[in-house]
């Protein structure tokens, strides 16, 4: 009995002070939690943050997150309510419990029944023309990029939730009128105007039940890698018919069953369970490229989602591009040691010295296709940035002649503790980007032919170099 009782007091002491020495020292490597965390700083003790109580509770929240061996604590705790109760931490809000152990991302199911229209506006009017405008731009882009040799096209991917909907849970949430969806209107739109695109929304839904493996993991949100490879062959083989170049195609070997890859279970990796759901086993294929000598490298520029990184991480892309920068969400640079960011590139140089710019989205991002992208590459192209200032000043100077309308500026520059100016100049740049074509009407033109000075010259010293 004695025996016992040291024993459990010893192993009492053990778990006392392995926390802390785990989080000083890290004794054992834990393999880390998954999702994204806001960090919790240690507050500053003061005398009022001690009284109002913020102290005590910035410490506790801390805490949480730093004591050593946290990640087993919460995976067992994790497992014990999905075993018992069937719950999980991260269903609430990351995702969407289905049928057969089908898992989904909430906002797919929304878009899914009700349209995710409404997460951008409820005005169907309002989104038809905002997608009218943003293919009309592209349009425009394709045709001016192609007077310099540079191929524009886009990739409409599809979501889980319109690949499986036989899996989706039953709809007890969204009550609103489905709108017109943004994957409704590009499609028909581009082959309208003929703007250069891939639909792997209806490819997909064709080979659904002949492909031979998945398109979309059950426990995870993006295609699957093998999916993806297949998207990215079609792709290639779509830019040789662009650009009549021989560019290397890739083999892609027979489909074989693995253990689970990232990212075929990134949902199921949010749960942050103990023990995988089931068997932890997915559809792979070996690719490489069919070694063609004479085939050319082009450049290509990708922008778009999250979906791109099944392609990046699996194709051999040195092997098939000279070069292959990622704009994720047309924000960060990826894969090019040069830039890390659209907000530092000369996007004029990046565009012309490029083969290809593709634009890949799938359905629920098509809401915002292009992030902005062929808004600013098209000023960029026809406009010189002083003559972009110019208008401005002349638009600030407009509503500072308007006596109730820069009084209103002037309350919102109180309000928001900022200076008259500064809100005088941020109120006409938006007035300026919602309304462009007002002040730069030449936009409106079916491809306009005006072109800044920096384009010009970009242009003239390729031709140079190429003499």
């Amino acid at each position: 009995m004695r025996r016992t009782k040291l024993i459990l007091f010893v192993l009492t002491c053990l778990l006392l002070f392995f926390s802390p020495l785990q989080k000083q020292f890290h004794l054992v490597r834990f393999r880390p939690l998954k999702g994204v965390v806001e960090e919790k700083a240690m507050p500053k003790l003061t005398f009022a943050a001690y009284r109002d109580g913020s102290f005590q509770s910035g410490t506790e929240q801390h805490i949480k997150q730093q004591f050593g061996g946290r990640e087993p604590l919460i995976r067992l705790y994790n497992q014990y309510l999905w075993d018992f109760y069937g719950k999980t931490n991260a269903t609430k809000w990351q995702i969407a419990m289905g049928k057969e152990g089908w898992m989904y991302e909430p906002w797919f199911v929304e878009d899914y029944f009700q349209g995710g229209t409404y997460r951008h506006s409820c005005d169907s009017l309002q989104l038809v023309q905002q997608f009218e405008e943003e293919a009309f731009r592209i349009f425009q882009l394709q045709h001016i990029l192609e007077s310099c040799g540079t191929h524009l096209l886009v990739c409409l991917l599809p979501g889980k939730d319109l690949i499986y909907p036989e899996y989706l849970p039953e709809n007890v949430k969204y009550t609103k009128r489905k709108i017109i969806s943004a994957r409704d209107y590009f499609g028909p739109k581009f082959k309208e105007l003929g703007v250069n695109h891939v639909d792997v929304e209806q490819w997909f839904l064709q080979m659904k039940d002949t492909a031979g493996f998945s398109l979309f993991p059950q426990t995870g949100t993006h295609w699957t890698n093998i999916a993806s490879l297949y998207v990215a062959d079609s792709v290639i083989r779509y830019m040789e018919e662009l650009s009549d170049m021989n560019i290397s195609n890739l083999k892609i070997g027979p489909a074989y069953y693995d253990k689970t890859r990232d990212p075929d279970d990134d949902l199921e990796s949010l749960m942050n369970l103990a023990r995988p759901l089931r068997q932890n086993y997915n559809q792979y294929a070996d690719v490489v490229t069919d070694g063609d000598t004479t085939a050319v490298k082009p450049k290509i520029i990708v922008i778009g989602d999250s979906f791109f990184w099944n392609i990046a991480n699996q194709v051999p892309m040195d092997e098939v591009f000279s070069a292959a920068p990622y704009w994720y969400y047309n924000s960060t640079i990826y894969f090019d040691d040069a830039n890390h960011s659209t907000k530092d590139i000369d996007v004029l140089r990046e565009l012309i010295s490029a083969d290809f710019v593709i634009l890949s989205y799938c359905s629920l991002q098509q809401y915002v296709m292009s992030n902005g992208f062929s808004k600013n590459a098209l000023m960029k192209i026809c406009y010189d940035s002083a003559e972009v200032a110019q208008k401005r000043q002349g638009l600030a100077d407009y509503i500072r002649s308007d006596e109730q309308w820069f009084a209103k500026v002037e309350d919102k520059a109180n309000e928001n503790g900022c200076s008259v100016d500064a809100t005088l100049y941020s109120e006409a740049e938006h007035l300026i980007d919602v309304e462009w074509e007002k002040f730069f009407p030449e936009l409106c033109d079916s491809v306009p032919q005006k072109r800044s000075s920096a384009f010009l010259q970009l242009l003239e010293k390729i031709k140079i170099a190429y003499r």
